[in-house]
């Protein structure tokens, strides 16, 4: 219920549509247990990262076994350099970006 409050105070004063960002983060909330950080990442990179390294650079399309390898690279390119995702077509949400950071953080990365 206090996550419930909390989100819709947040999406409500820092968001122009709090609609979309609470459809947002029930898209990707884990209701179901055994559902991790990690899990969550995934289907970013999986939904819009990979969408492009299929064709643009198929060296480094983002698996389960390879996305902690190459988490230094992610965070560097998307959090640091910000860089990707790139051009107009694919966009990062906040709650797409902070699903990242947080898998990141469990990997002691920052």
């Amino acid at each position: 219920m206090k996550t419930i409050i909390l989100l819709t105070l947040i999406s409500s004063t820092l968001f122009v549509n709090p609609s979309s960002y609470l459809m947002e983060v029930k898209k990707y909330s884990s209701v179901e247990f055994g559902v991790t950080k990690s899990d969550k990442a995934y289907q970013v990179l999986t939904n819009k990262c990979n969408v492009c390294h299929k064709t643009q650079n198929p060296r480094k399309v983002f698996t389960r076994e390879n996305m902690n390898a190459l988490a230094p690279k992610i965070y560097k390119q998307v959090f640091v350099r910000k860089r990707m995702p790139r051009g107009n077509k694919i966009k990062l949400t906040n709650v797409e970006y902070a699903i990242l950071e947080n898998w990141l953080l469990t990997l002691n990365l920052k």
